[in-house]
């Protein structure tokens, strides 16, 4: 992705902070863009989805060739942006679409509570790192990003976030992890 991210609503996913969709009606064109450009997405059994390109004479728009098919794989990809179909929250869950389906009325809530348990647990540099790098490691071979794991391991073991999470562990107290202001 590195190069392309001066194309339009590409800079979403290097976005440092998590971004999480709570999709409780209907998702459609580019607000489905947006869902599947989202790092999770919390979901109502109710919720409606489409493409909706192909129903219009479009193309895969704005990322979704290249996100869709690595969330749900290229054959459910295809069916979905080659249909233009409708689908709900249930079928988006099967498909793997969904990371969480909710009740109707509780996904918005679902992912605040997930926000809020990560703040109380986790490293903000961790999760920053982490994501980052797995949006690099989408189109890395194996061998070069086992490689940069290892060197961001070595960095982080020598960090003060380790020693936190190490000290918390030990005291059996919740972390206390620095803010990441960059």
């Amino acid at each position: 992705m590195g190069e392309d991210f001066a194309v339009t609503f590409s800079y979403i996913p290097t976005i440092r902070k998590p971004l999480i969709a709570a999709i409780n009606g209907a998702c459609a064109g580019l607000g489905f863009v947006f869902a599947c450009l989202c790092d999770m997405r919390f979901v109502e059994k109710q919720a409606k989805f489409t493409s909706a390109f192909v129903n219009r004479g479009l193309i895969a728009e704005h990322g979704s060739s290249w996100i869709l098919p690595r969330i749900i794989g290229l054959s459910n990809a295809l069916d979905l942006l080659w249909s233009g179909r409708k689908f709900d929250g249930v079928e988006a869950d099967r498909l793997g679409l969904a990371n969480r389906l909710c009740e109707q009325g509780t996904a918005r809530q679902q992912a605040i509570d997930y926000i809020k348990d990560l703040a109380a647990t986790a490293a903000p540099n961790s999760i920053k790192i982490i994501k980052a790098q797995l949006y690099r490691h989408l189109n890395m071979t194996f061998g070069p990003a086992m490689q940069e794991s290892n060197q961001l391991m070595a960095q982080s073991l020598g960090g003060d976030d380790f020693k936190e999470g190490v000290s918390s562990f030990v005291e059996r107290r919740p972390p206390e992890f620095k803010r990441v202001i960059d």
